[in-house]
């Protein structure tokens, strides 16, 4: 069974004239989005005790996996992701190195969450 990501994100109902277009394409009178929090991009030297390590990206590479290996929870890929500021995995080519936050309690802490 797939474990959904959007399962506590609340949704919000879109139906400004900016989106008309695609509605009136779509045939529907609105369209729903998910509300994510916002939150400021944070580096090594942003938090106190904030280290990294290296990972060099191989073809079998994935953020939920990488999640998975260094904090033993799949559904913090997007730390991962959100700290390198690379969103999708097709952005990543084999040899580059992404930087893995330590430690997870203190990351996720200093991003509010």
């Amino acid at each position: 069974m797939a474990i959904n990501r959007y399962r506590y994100t609340r949704i919000i109902t879109n139906n400004t004239s900016e989106y008309s277009d695609i509605m009136r394409r779509r045939g529907v009178n609105f369209i729903n989005h998910f509300s994510f929090k916002k939150f400021k991009h944070l580096q090594s030297g942003d938090v106190p005790g904030l280290t990294y390590l290296q990972h060099i990206w191989t073809s079998s590479d994935r953020f939920y996996k990488l999640a998975d290996k260094y904090y033993g929870d799949p559904l913090y890929w997007w730390l991962i992701a959100k700290f390198n500021n690379t969103p999708l995995e097709t952005d990543i080519t084999i040899g580059d190195t992404l930087y893995i936050p330590q430690p997870l309690e203190r990351l996720l802490l200093a991003m509010d969450i």
